[in-house]
This record gives structure tokens, sequence and C-alpha cells, in this order.
């Protein structure tokens, strides 16, 4: 039997594509202890936002890190879709729940975020601009 490689498993792949889905500039994983059994190396993973990182350490495995960083960075954020809170469990009224589906994490809400004023000032402008004689 062929195990899959870690970095190719759902939660690795789930985590990267929230990561850049989330505006991170950079995304970094890695153990801080060499010469040591790999779940006492002290996994962690990192992303880096404008000016701001969010952190995951201290970890036995690189997926443990990497799904306590995905954690992180959804928990008490607002979700692109309903504008909510985003949350990870059931609890709580006018939240929108997230789950890791597979290699993705999704919304609760399946709803499409609205376009950006700016796409809406053009859409308007093509609808209401002057016509030619």
């Amino acid at each position: 039997m062929h195990d899959t490689p870690w970095f190719e498993t759902d939660a690795a792949i789930a985590c990267v594509d929230l990561i850049g889905r989330s505006g991170a500039t950079n995304f970094e994983f890695g153990y801080l202890h060499d010469d040591v059994p790999m779940e006492e190396a002290a996994w962690y993973a990192h992303a880096q936002y404008r000016g701001a990182r969010i952190t995951a350490q201290g970890h036995r495995d690189p997926i443990a890190a990497m799904e306590e960083l995905a954690r992180k960075v959804l928990a008490g954020g607002l979700c692109t879709g309903c504008q909510c809170t985003v949350s990870l469990s059931d609890d709580g009224a006018g939240l929108c729940r997230w789950r890791r589906m597979g290699p993705r994490w999704e919304m609760g809400c399946k709803i499409t975020p609205p376009p950006s004023p700016k796409k809406r000032r053009r859409a308007k402008k093509k609808r209401g601009g002057k016509r030619r004689a």
C-alpha cells in the first residue's frame, strides 16, 4: 500500500489554499529542532499579512501546525460571502459556520459576495450612459 506524502494530504492542501485566499503575502512552515525524531522537532506554520503575522508553533507534525494556523486565520474573521463572523463550531446565532471539506475550507452561507463598488459603478455607467443619435 502506498502512503500519501503528508504535503499531499487534504489538510495540507486546504491550509495552503485558505492562506492564499485570505490574502497572505507569505506562508512558511518548518521545524525548530534538528537531529531529533519528527514528533519532537517542534513544527510551526505562519502566514504573513500586511504588518501582521499569524503563527502556530510547537506541534508534533507539520499537519497539526497547518491545521491550527488555518483555524487561527478563520476564527473571528468576517466571511467574504455573508459578512458574518466566522465560526468553527455550530454554537452561536448570526455566525457563518466554516468547515474543511476535503482539500478546501468552505463557508457555510454559500452566498456569493456582492460586486465591489468599482464594478457596480462601471455597470451603472454602461446602463445609464448617454445615447448617441
